[in-house]
């Protein structure tokens, strides 16, 4: 006798370097729920082992090292490669997958949340329409809450990891924040080569993780440019956190919470 879950079903994963987590509210059979998760972290993890810079095996580690030409490294390098090289072009070199002057790839920027998109369909191929998916922070979600509601998701303050400056309702859309509240200033302009320190924190809301996070990373080290940029493409909006505390979009959607 199949047996039907109690929503919420949440489960973690350590995974990236950071945690994971999935939040399923769809009423369905709790092995088709389970089975789904587990694909899904399987597949962060392969993708991790493929992308990782800090592990000597992955396929970016074997082409920075020269035991690997890219064109051999399979179509998801090459797809991942391409999406940065045409972050660049139309960034105007904000964006880079190497440092001004540097021979060694690294698309971390890209690839954290385009693998949790892609881990993501294994849900999607279950038949599960009402989720989240956060990793690191980064969030992509399908339907709704179970009682009906949307996904409501809080941009937190960056200089108060209690606080909460804004908040924003989805139902499918991707959030995506970049900053220095975590990890402290660890971006850099691929225009100079130097740590971007204008802003807090962007955040970037759409209907893809993937492009979500990659024009938050990228927006942010454009400093105020950045929420102008973001406006360009059809369906994204930004919001930016300065040093100050201020907060600004170039968005009406978004809804301002002052919850300190």
């Amino acid at each position: 006798m199949n047996t039907l879950v109690a929503v919420p079903v949440v489960r973690t994963h350590g995974v990236m370097g950071t945690m994971a987590s999935v939040h399923v509210h769809d009423h369905v059979d709790a092995a088709v729920v389970e089975t789904a998760i587990e694909a899904m972290w399987a597949e962060l993890d392969r993708l991790e082992d493929l992308f990782s810079t800090f592990r000597d095996s992955s396929a970016i580690s074997r082409i920075n090292a020269g035991q690997l030409h890219v064109l051999d490294a399979g179509p998801e390098v090459i797809e991942v490669l391409d999406a940065c090289t045409w972050l660049e072009h139309v960034s105007h070199g904000a964006f880079r997958a190497r440092r001004p002057g540097d021979t060694l790839l690294d698309p971390a920027g890209f690839v954290k949340g385009w693998a949790a998109e892609l881990a993501a369909q294994h849900l999607d191929r279950a038949g599960l329409q009402h989720w989240y998916l956060s990793v690191g922070g980064d969030i992509q979600t399908r339907g709704s809450r179970a009682d009906g509601s949307p996904w409501c998701v809080g941009i937190a303050d960056p200089n108060d990891s209690l606080a909460c400056r804004a908040m924003v309702e989805v139902r499918g859309e991707a959030v995506a924040t970049s900053g220095t509240a975590a990890r402290g200033l660890h971006l850099w302009d691929g225009r100079t080569g130097n740590t971007a320190c204008d802003l807090a924190s962007m955040t970037v809301v759409g209907p893809h993780l993937t492009w979500a996070d990659a024009f938050a990373t990228t927006a942010f080290v454009m400093g105020l440019d950045g929420l102008d940029w973001v406006s360009r493409f059809d369906g994204y909006r930004a919001l930016a956190i300065t040093l100050d505390g201020d907060v600004l979009t170039r968005d009406a959607e978004w809804c301002h919470a002052s919850m300190a």
